[in-house]
């Protein structure tokens, strides 16, 4: 089995997007969803990595054409959810954020085609002689997905890069440790507009039929897979190295001095008329730096007022306004015919997890046990 040098170091970069995805996903240092993030990232590139590099006979021919391994859809939502993750530890992925995933299923179609086939010869439905026919529509097909693949990624760095001019203007003066955070952020999604230019200047002559099988006779998909297996070195390594570097253990800090007794009141107040004239708690994506602006107080202020002088997180605490608000929607006649979990929905909660976690925790009751309870002491 002859390997040629390119090969080598795409199948190398594959092995290495393995190594630094388990790496990832089981570092417990720094934020553990931006690391499962990248951890995805790294996995979907190697596969990628692997499809390209790994040398062809009858059984890696037949995996490639019945296991989807170049999935491109993910990618874009990765990154702009690990630049949230970073940038906000509250962020979780919930139902409507996991609804960005959906389009994977245009790279899983590709392979699709051929189970559609093998099925169709062996129901009778085609027959052998039709190969050629669906072997031309796989291939069409997995050129043209390339076109929303790049859309895809573009838009999606596009989203990165404002949600970081976001958190700038609302933090102008970020610490060491933050501002450590957003230069790296800003150099992946440089890096990644980089490769985003490489890949178009590929793919305007591969998608036009008169320079597509010169540009692959000639030079194959290296000019993309060399730069994509180093990527994978330096996003991994700098990826994992950085959480280590921003999250490693500080030194104790002496106490800092007492708030005033007025600046307390005054915060605790206005918290709680945000909830409860306000009803912020309804906004599913809810942070303390979209409280902060909207109160006009320092996020920092919100988390130390909460911790120090309620002893709750700002979770725990916004968790508490929605709990009491499901509450009163689950004993109120005109949503007797809603779901438990729409109500969830309404109330705030963005996952079924976490609702039935936080109203466990305020009622010490699962829903169906507290509804339960309230109808028999109606009786």
């Amino acid at each position: 089995m002859n390997v040629s040098f390119f090969d080598l170091l795409i199948l190398l970069g594959s092995l290495q997007g393995v190594i630094l995805a388990v790496l990832l996903w089981r570092n417990r240092q720094g934020n553990s969803l931006a690391n499962r993030l990248l951890a995805a990232l790294m996995a979907i590139l190697a596969a990628a990595c692997f499809s390209i590099g790994v040398p062809l006979n009858q059984w890696t021919s037949t995996m490639l054409d019945l296991v989807p391994l170049i999935i491109v859809m993910p990618v874009g939502p990765i990154i702009y959810f690990y630049t949230k993750a970073s940038l906000d530890p509250n962020f979780q992925l919930g139902r409507r954020q996991q609804l960005h995933f959906l389009p994977a299923i245009l790279d899983i179609s590709k392979q699709g085609i051929i189970w559609v086939y093998l099925i169709a010869l062996w129901t009778g439905l085609t027959s052998y002689e039709n190969r050629g026919w669906w072997a031309d529509l796989k291939n069409g097909y997995d050129t043209l997905v390339d076109i929303p693949g790049w859309l895809s990624l573009t838009f999606y760095l596009g989203l990165a890069q404002r949600r970081i001019s976001q958190h700038k203007r609302i933090n102008p003066h970020p610490s060491t440790e933050a501002n450590y955070q957003l230069r790296w952020l800003h150099t992946l999604l440089n890096v990644w507009c980089g490769f985003q230019l490489l890949w178009l200047l590929f793919l305007i002559p591969y998608l036009l039929p008169d320079f597509r099988n010169t540009l692959l006779n000639r030079v194959g998909y290296y000019p993309l897979y060399i730069p994509l297996a180093g990527l994978i070195y330096w996003i991994g390594l700098r990826g994992y190295l950085h959480t280590l570097r921003t999250f490693e253990p500080q030194k104790r800090k002496e106490p800092t001095p007492a708030r005033s007794a007025g600046l307390i009141e005054t915060t605790l107040q206005r918290l709680q008329q945000a909830m409860q004239e306000d009803r912020l708690y309804l906004d599913a994506e809810l942070t303390v730096e979209r409280v902060g602006k909207h109160l006009g107080i320092a996020p920092k202020l919100i988390s130390a007022v909460l911790n120090q002088h309620l002893g709750k997180s700002f979770n725990a605490f916004i968790n508490e306004y929605r709990v009491a608000a499901l509450q009163a929607k689950l004993l109120d006649p005109a949503h007797q015919t809603s779901t438990i979990l729409g109500l969830a929905y309404d109330c705030g909660f963005n996952s079924q997890a976490t609702f039935q976690r936080a109203f466990r925790g305020v009622t010490g009751q699962t829903p169906k046990q507290y509804l339960q309870n309230e109808q028999y002491l109606k009786k």
